[in-house]
């Protein structure tokens, strides 16, 4: 047998398997930041606490944790935090934290239910020093950390080598029939 035969009939044999795993990939890992919370996250799915006197716009950021398969990831810990919409982060390590909103929590954590989803009303994400907006987002199960990554704004994702990672982690915000924003997205661990 040659070469060439073996390798196709090996690729012909490796097709079923192929085929019967699901193509679902990983969301990508990005890098924390400089501003995680230093107090202990807590559970708490709304982040604006005076939305008409919010600096900036409520959203709603809902959806899923699955694994590879599809799968629900039931009790999985979905931690966010963010600048508020005068880009400061609710942190003592940033210059001007003080002035950060005061109707705005800036973080807080879900945990998935039994289908694995998970739903936030946070601030629509705005740009700071450079940076392009985004949302941090961390999981846990069982105490220990699954990912660590950012969500984007579908097209503002910033450059850099980062940049062809980033465009998987785009959250595309719509306005629902009462002109509120809403964006999804779905983990996969």
């Amino acid at each position: 047998m040659q070469r060439r035969q073996f390798l196709g009939l090996v690729g012909f044999l490796a097709t079923p398997f192929e085929l019967m795993a699901d193509n679902r990939k990983p969301t990508p890992e990005d890098v924390e930041g400089p501003f995680y919370p230093v107090v202990a996250i807590p559970i708490r799915s709304n982040l604006v606490r005076v939305s008409d006197k919010l600096v900036g716009e409520p959203i709603t950021l809902a959806g899923r944790v699955v694994d590879r398969q599809g799968n629900p990831a039931s009790n999985v810990k979905v931690e966010i935090w963010q600048c508020d919409g005068q880009g400061f982060y609710d942190h003592p390590a940033q210059d001007g934290y003080e002035k950060f909103d005061a109707n705005f929590d800036g973080y807080g954590a879900q945990v998935t239910n039994s289908q694995g989803y998970y739903k936030f009303t946070t601030l629509f994400p705005v740009p700071y020093t450079g940076r392009p907006p985004h949302i941090h987002v961390k999981l846990w199960q069982n105490g220990a950390p699954l990912l660590t990554t950012q969500l984007y704004l579908e097209g503002n994702t910033g450059g850099g080598w980062f940049k062809s990672q980033r465009e998987q982690l785009q959250i595309d915000p719509k306005r629902n029939e009462q002109g509120e924003l809403q964006a999804e997205f779905t983990f996969v661990v």
